[in-house]
């Protein structure tokens, strides 16, 4: 039985852009409608190597033609909140990437006209649709290890200091925290819940943006967490979950198709290989798909109140770090509550 085609629209024409558009045509049913690119030639030369049936010049024009069934944005972070409402006031839904947008405002703005238009929205955190994910999330909740006491994971490389490039560019989300630090955090959250309060170390680069960042949780029954990003090394890129009965480690690149290991209490190891397909989008890809055919305006994986979320823990650490000294605390208020 063939599957409704679902024709795309992609705005961005980068190195991430191109990794998810080759995953795209492995896609049953999914299809590289249109491409805009801020540079022509680079949409040009876009779409002739993944087959867009046609490129556009403006992204009116792209939206315009009436053949989207959604628009992946892929533009960077400083772009996402305009790309994505004149998406959404198009009538077009759309896969946002991450990060989200450059703060919770911005992201309130987005889920709310996606929300009162009734149009699909879902921010690409590719990460929560690898089946390694879906593997460990399933032997957490079974309790292969237990209560999980500590999260631990690095996200680091080297990327030489340019304040012209996006990477460091603070109109367009520069900073190891938006562009790496998102994943250390997003597996704290996963795996132990709400941060109840943290402490921030980080070092700035000369125009003031993180160059690296290390933010250390506290979650619900004192379980802990440390997160770190870097921008300055190449470090070993890796997720630890500790737990009561055992230990599960995502490999290197743990945000990716990587491999995991459960060592129990007793020292014996179990492994999990991660059979990769493509470069991973394509399970987000399908999702999406599914969720339109189904006439559903928000995953049910990953829903917006959890971009949310994950925009406003974003925003609690990038606040503590405007104009105040390297060494940084916070405390969720509604951790202090006390049962009456």
């Amino acid at each position: 039985m063939s599957l409704e085609p679902i024709r795309w629209g992609i705005l961005g024409a980068g190195h991430i852009a191109g990794k998810w558009a080759s995953d795209l045509a492995q896609v049953p049913g999914a299809i590289l409608q249109a491409v805009w690119a801020r540079v022509p030639a680079k949409a040009e030369a876009f779409a002739g190597m993944h087959g867009a049936s046609r490129v556009s010049n403006s992204v009116v024009d792209l939206l315009g033609h009436g053949d989207l069934d959604v628009v992946y944005v892929a533009t960077p972070h400083g772009r996402h909140l305009p790309d994505t409402l004149a998406c959404l006031e198009a009538g077009i839904p759309v896969l946002c990437e991450k990060a989200f947008a450059l703060d919770a405002m911005q992201a309130h703005q987005m889920v709310r006209t996606a929300r009162t238009r009734g149009i699909f929205l879902m921010e690409a955190l590719w990460t929560r649709f690898l089946p390694c994910f879906q593997t460990a999330k399933e032997l957490v909740e079974s309790g292969e290890i237990g209560r999980i006491l500590s999260v631990r994971s690095d996200f680091g490389f080297q990327a030489p200091y340019d304040p012209t490039r996006r990477l460091w560019d603070p109109a367009m989300g520069g900073g190891a925290l938006l562009d790496i630090g998102l994943y250390p955090l997003f597996f704290a959250r996963e795996f132990l819940g709400p941060f109840r309060s943290f402490d921030v170390s980080w070092v700035a680069a000369p125009n003031g943006v993180d160059r690296e960042i290390r933010v250390t949780g506290v979650h619900d029954h004192d379980s802990r967490s440390d997160s770190f990003a870097t921008f300055d090394a190449v470090t070993p890129c890796e997720c630890e979950l500790v737990g009561e009965r055992g230990t599960l480690r995502f490999e290197r690149m743990f945000h990716t198709q990587t491999n995991l290991t459960l060592v129990d209490k007793h020292g014996s190891s179990k492994s999990f290989p991660a059979n990769p397909r493509g470069h991973g989008y394509g399970f987000e890809i399908e999702h999406v798909g599914n969720c339109l055919r189904d006439g559903l305006t928000e995953s049910p994986l990953w829903p917006l109140d959890r971009t949310l979320n994950q925009m406003e823990l974003l925003d609690s650490i990038l606040s503590t770090l405007r104009g105040t000294p390297s060494r940084l605390s916070w405390l969720d208020p509604r951790s202090l509550r006390t049962e009456a």
